[in-house]
């Protein structure tokens, strides 16, 4: 049985609109309207007051990257229920369960996902690709079952092993809804104004972003479905086996 990009991708669709999914467009959104109203962007003309300024810079700075913090935890919760058969409820152990280590997990473990896929794009397109393709599934297993990146690493290459042909298929089409998407809500954004339109760009961002990871988690279920189960000796008196 091969890997179905269109079941993925359906099944992603429903998980993103079921109440659960709404819930994290909500959350991802507000942190990320609180990110663009915190970072700095510009304080106008000169007047003579850096060192004042230079604290706004670092204060900003520092609350930009604990908001950053919590969307990965945000997205550490998701990832857990998105793979779990939860639609209407999030469970109290999704969002406590060794979600500080999941979090540095997953943090350290993006920095150097991002690295390794530039590393090999540097060399040629295709290599970068091929781990991207290879090692994505990763922040699954960070997040559903606890592994540290570099577990979560050798886990995602067996995962995809005979699929990444078909994954990088879907991930191409996910990326190109998601464009696709994000680029509707850039025209009303320009009428509706400063305030309206960031919200509305926001919104829009976030229900992709949810979008992605109910993929990912369907789709890293549907390659768990795919794996051979161990075979295990058979047990006396077992069929064909005398007692």
């Amino acid at each position: 049985m091969a890997f179905s990009i269109t079941d993925a991708m359906t099944d992603g669709f429903s998980r993103a609109t079921e109440r659960n999914g709404l819930v994290f467009v909500v959350i991802f959104a507000i942190l990320a309207v609180m990110n663009a109203l915190v970072v700095p962007t510009g304080f106008g003309p000169a007047t003579g007051a850096e060192p004042a300024s230079g604290l706004v810079g670092l204060v900003t700075g520092l609350l930009s990257f604990a908001i950053g913090v919590v969307t990965i935890a945000a997205a550490v919760v998701a990832l857990r229920t998105f793979a779990s058969d939860e639609t209407e409820t999030i469970p109290q152990e999704f969002r406590r369960r060794k979600l500080g280590i999941a979090t540095l997990n997953a943090f350290v473990g993006t920095i150097v996902f991002v690295l390794l896929v530039a590393v090999g794009s540097v060399f040629l397109l295709v290599p970068g690709l091929f781990l991207l393709v290879a090692l994505y599934y990763w922040s699954v297993f960070v997040a559903v079952e606890d592994q540290n990146f570099v577990q979560a690493f050798r886990s995602s290459w067996a995962l995809t092993r005979g699929s990444r042909l078909r994954l990088f298929a879907l991930g191409f089409l996910v990326v190109a809804l998601g464009i696709l998407v994000n680029a509707t809500a850039i025209v009303p954004a320009v009428f509706l104004g400063d305030a309206a339109g960031l919200v509305l760009t926001q919104l829009v961002a976030a229900a992709v972003t949810v979008y992605t990871l109910a993929t990912t988690a369907q789709a890293y279920d549907q390659l768990r479905g795919l794996e051979h189960p161990l075979e295990t000796e058979p047990q006396p008196g077992s069929t064909g086996m005398p007692a």
